[in-house]
């Protein structure tokens, strides 16, 4: 990676109109893009970030065979890899944290225990980061095609477009993924709900679902003119945010569980906190009630109440600065499953 990257690219028309500098940030929301020294794009996950730090994933890198253009310059994913049919293929949560140990090793050093697929980045080298909704005016301002997808999207889903902002690759200025939008919804838990049940109900017909990179999406769908919309929810207001300042303590690692969802108020957003009851926890029988936080974006919206959820997680206690509880940790999506009573 090359740590003088700010200067190859500081007089882009793009990154100077997408991209803020570290000095503007005030607060590090899910779902945020940041620029790394070297060039690596960086995507923050959760609301919680250590004093000085930045929790994410590495999603782009700088590469000169690279087919996505990027401030000008050759990039490519290292989530996504295309299949021998030419089909975009996901790259698992193992192999990824493989990759972040040879591209940036020294952001795997030190790691809280809800970091363990993430990486940890030092603010100060980050040179700049993308604010959602103020990159999405942008792209509508400069692509008409944009702006008409976002009026359509708002009006089907009854929803002020100044209430949506955009991550991904668009948010960096490259408007040539014009039919698949990563969209980032603000408003109040309750604002979000309005959104996540309209989509539940568009995903009933098999032809609005996505399945993509051998899976199917709980709450991306395609919309009335075929374009797919991958959403992510952000808090409008802050003290609803239930996981923005704690630490957690490892108890017990890879515990098998078992528990039914009794609330599942946040399952929309990264992380998902879902409140279970009827919990059986090997090893741990008195834990009957305990909440299941999974620390990833791969299953938003997939868990709802009543659902039994089964798997494999990390026994923590969360340590809040009102307050302490046990809760079972899930940092990788293929872990946890929907499973019969």
């Amino acid at each position: 990676m090359n740590n003088d990257f700010f200067e190859i690219i500081k007089n882009n028309d793009k990154f100077k109109s997408f991209v803020l500098p570290m000095e503007e940030l005030d607060f590090i929301r899910d779902a945020m893009l940041f620029v790394h020294k070297s060039g690596i794009i960086v995507f923050s996950e959760g609301y919680y970030h250590p004093p000085g730090k930045l929790i994410g994933n590495i999603i782009y890198i700088p590469d000169p065979e690279g087919g996505k253009d990027i401030f000008g310059q050759p990039y490519r994913s290292i989530i996504k890899k295309k299949d021998t049919g030419g089909e975009e293929e996901w790259i698992n949560y193992e192999k990824q944290l493989e990759i972040y140990r040879e591209l940036a090793p020294e952001s795997q050093e030190d790691k809280p225990v809800f970091a363990k697929y993430k990486c940890q980045f030092e603010l100060n080298d980050l040179i700049g980061f993308v604010d959602h909704r103020r990159s999405l005016r942008m792209a509508r301002r400069l692509s008409d095609e944009v702006d008409d997808s976002i009026r359509k999207v708002a009006g089907m889903l009854d929803i002020a477009s100044e209430t949506i902002g955009v991550t991904g690759s668009l948010a960096l200025g490259n408007l040539k993924t014009a039919h698949d939008f990563d969209l980032v919804f603000y408003g109040t838990v309750n604002d979000g709900w309005k959104i996540v049940n309209q989509i539940y109900e568009i995903v009933k017909d098999p032809r609005r679902q996505v399945f993509e990179m051998g899976m199917l999406w709980a709450i991306r769908f395609y919309d009335d003119w075929g374009n797919m919309i991958c959403p992510f929810f952000s808090y409008l207001d802050r003290d609803e945010i239930p996981l923005k300042n704690f630490r957690m303590e490892l108890k017990g690692a890879n515990v098998k569980f078992e528990g039914t969802v009794t609330d599942d108020r946040h399952t929309f957003y990264m992380p998902s906190l879902l409140e279970m009851d009827k919990c059986a926890v090997t090893e741990y029988p008195e834990l009957t009630r305990l909440p299941l936080i999974l620390y990833h974006g791969g299953l938003r919206g997939e868990y709802q109440n009543r659902d039994r959820v089964g798997g494999q997680a990390d026994l923590i206690e969360v340590v809040t600065p009102d307050d302490s509880y046990p809760a079972l940790l899930s940092t990788n999506l293929t872990d946890t499953e929907k499973i019969s009573e």
